[in-house]
């Protein structure tokens, strides 16, 4: 019995609650759209919040207990600091916020935009790819490093590699090494089995170098500014050129790749047939 008077009393409290936040958006909207005067507007709204706190007393402040005066007095309380935050956040966030953004638009172009984006995701993909603990996070995390270097070779200008990038790093080798993790007995029984061996500090340093490097490169090269060319596609002239001119070395390319696939597959059979005779009696 006491536990129905009590779930009673929540719901009770409860529709409270959300007569006071419907009353509270409805008052704004009357006095925005209705034209509902502001003391009438100001009274409405004091009212929902006393309704709102009424009702979040019931749940979160329990050993106070806001009935009669106090409610009233902590109502106009919580009021008050509510107005001020409004007009605080009306009359002066909003329009530094909305001046800095209109700024900032202005001298960010959508492409450059998107080209830091790409940017961003390919260095946390690759930071994630070396540092995370977990090899099957590493694998995905090297996903956003392929894809957002396929996002840099559009922005060069270079279809085919882009395309290649997708084609080949994404779809071939990616999900090879995702096949390779989970076929692996070893990995699948600890998935976080990955390069902890490897001293943080050698790869500190080498980090240090190589960003220091770039960074030099970046800053005592001379660049030249000049108008951006028009893309044209490259993957028509690389076509013609594997097809006649560099179709020998290209051809050997295919064969000592299909020889390697051979032999892949002569080596992984021995290694079944070895298994197989260790394991049956």
């Amino acid at each position: 019995m006491a536990t129905a008077s009590n779930l009673r009393g929540w719901l009770v409290r409860l529709a409270v609650l959300a007569l006071g936040l419907f009353g509270m958006a409805g008052a704004a909207g009357l006095h925005k759209f209705a034209h509902l005067g502001l003391g009438l507007t100001l009274f409405l709204e004091y009212l929902a919040i006393t309704c709102v706190v009424w009702g979040i007393n019931g749940f979160v402040l329990r050993t106070l207990p806001l009935r009669g005066v106090l409610l009233l007095v902590f109502s106009a309380a919580a009021f008050g600091v509510l107005f001020l935050l409004a007009y605080f956040l009306r009359s002066v966030m909003a329009p530094f916020l909305f001046d800095a953004a209109g700024r900032f638009i202005g001298l960010v172009h959508l492409v450059d935009l998107a080209f830091y984006l790409f940017a961003v995701m390919t260095i946390a993909g690759a930071a994630g790819c070396a540092f995370s603990r977990n090899i099957i996070y590493s694998a995905w995390s090297l996903l956003f490093a392929f894809m957002g270097v396929a996002g840099l070779y559009v922005f060069l200008g270079a279809d085919f590699p882009a395309v290649a990038q997708v084609l080949i790093y994404v779809g071939g080798i990616l999900v090879l090494i995702l096949f390779a993790i989970m076929l692996t007995k070893q990995i699948g029984g600890d998935p976080k089995l990955t390069n902890a061996h490897l001293a943080l500090p050698m790869g500190a340093a080498l980090a240090a170098a190589t960003v220091g490097t770039l960074t030099y490169m970046a800053v005592m090269a001379p660049w030249k500014i000049q108008a951006a060319p028009s893309y044209e596609p490259v993957s028509g002239a690389l076509g013609v050129a594997f097809l006649t001119d560099y179709l020998l070395p290209f051809e050997v390319a295919s064969v000592v790749l299909l020889a390697a696939l051979i032999g892949s597959v002569i080596i992984a059979r021995k290694e079944i047939k070895e298994t197989s005779d260790a394991v049956s009696p």
